[in-house]
């Protein structure tokens, strides 16, 4: 139930090996033209990408939430520290489809400073450490699993719709309207020697704007979602929910009563402004200059924290 912690944790927060090479988005400079190629070289002007800045906060809790014990490090660490409310606030640097996090927070699990970059749709977040100088790549699978509350969960037939409701109120100084996005799927839950089939349904309180626009900020918000392989949800709400300025979430089961990991998710933006002209370095997957480790010291084992 819980989303936006990778961008959090989940940030996260989503995150195992992807080749480095193949995972860089950084703008390139344009390629001269051949008339220019007899003239003195002139300065080159930076690379810059519109988009915003924009402070989340993110309180999260479900106390009920349980992991098996051949669950990946990262899954357990995160259940553990979802047992209590936990707490992230990030400034978050949004280019249409790339985003850059940094944590402010200096309680929650990636310690404050940590940067974690993410493009819209893929499926793995780079955490990076800027003291050191170094970054780790992390599939974001284990953490999704975590949010289910156990390992071996298979999630079909999602379906979604969008209910837009005549409420509004100002976020951040933003006019924002309500929409409740309803998002129903069948998970397939181990169970001893068999697996058993429960109808789940999750309601989604969505103030948002059709002011901003940004892929990104609907990847963070939407995280748990992405285990929907037809990508329904994702088209669903890209289509008709503007950029999301608070998310209230609410999991129950198919007769209605609150599922096995009751908890709580709220995201909310505290700021945002529009930056015409954000360095298109910021963005880079990986960052320039850093090393990547396979030694993942955010998530090593729930209890050596």
């Amino acid at each position: 139930m819980r989303t936006a912690w990778v961008a959090l944790a989940a940030a996260a927060t989503a995150w195992a090996a992807v080749a480095s090479a193949q995972t860089s988005h950084t703008p390139r400079s344009p390629r001269p033209d051949a008339s220019g190629l007899t003239a003195s070289p002139g300065p080159v002007a930076p690379v810059t990408v519109a988009g915003y800045v924009a402070t989340f906060e993110v309180r999260a809790t479900a106390p009920g939430l349980q992991t098996s014990a051949s669950a990946a490090p990262e899954a357990q660490v995160l259940a553990s520290k979802l047992k209590g409310v936990s707490s992230l606030v990030s400034r978050v640097w949004l280019a249409q489809d790339l985003s850059r996090q940094e944590v402010l927070s200096t309680d929650s699990v990636l310690p404050a400073g940590t940067l974690i970059l993410h493009k819209a749709g893929d499926k793995f977040y780079v955490i990076a450490d800027p003291k050191a100088q170094t970054y780790v790549v992390m599939d974001s699978q284990a953490l999704l699993e975590a949010l289910e509350g156990s390992g071996g969960v298979v999630n079909t037939q999602y379906e979604a719709k969008v209910e837009p409701t005549a409420e509004r109120k100002v976020i951040a100084g933003v006019s924002c309207r309500k929409s409740i996005v309803i998002v129903t799927y069948v998970s397939s839950i181990p169970l001893e020697n068999d697996r058993v089939a429960v109808q789940q349904k999750n309601e989604i309180e969505v103030w948002s704007t059709p002011e901003l626009v940004s892929s990104a900020a609907l990847d963070h918000f939407f995280f748990k979602f992405q285990q929907d392989k037809t990508g329904v949800v994702q088209k669903t709400v890209s289509s008709e929910i503007g950029f999301p300025m608070e998310v209230n979430m609410v999991v129950t089961q198919g007769t209605g009563k609150k599922s096995g990991a009751p908890g709580s998710l709220h995201m909310t933006v505290t700021e945002v402004g529009r930056a015409a002209h954000l360095d298109a370095a910021l963005f880079s997957i990986p960052p320039a200059g850093y090393r990547r480790t396979d030694k993942n010291v955010y998530f090593a084992t729930a209890g050596a924290r």
